[in-house]
């Protein structure tokens, strides 16, 4: 506790939809296979920013930078089809 400043809960529903923005690529960015932990910092992230009161406290704006690390692929191949609507091999290709 005495070397945290501040947590974040992530829902369901804001995990999926960063695995699915992730899976469909952005612009020159590929695609990206990723489960559910590993998009977990991504979609809290992203909900904090989207949230002015949080975003002042983490002092998150246009000239942040953020590093997000992700080490899971999908672990569960049924999952991760039914949440985004695609295989990791057909993301990944």
């Amino acid at each position: 506790r005495t070397c945290i400043d501040d947590v974040l809960v992530v829902s369901d529903a804001s995990a999926k939809k960063c695995m699915r923005l992730l899976a469909a690529g952005a612009d020159s960015d590929p695609a990206i296979v990723a489960g559910e932990s590993a998009v977990a910092g991504l979609a809290g992230m992203l909900s904090a920013i989207e949230d002015g009161d949080i975003a002042k406290k983490l002092a998150l704006d246009e000239n942040s930078r953020v590093l997000i690390i992700g080490t899971e692929g999908a672990t569960d191949e049924h999952v991760y089809q039914e949440i985004v609507g695609h295989s990791s091999d057909e993301v990944g290709e």
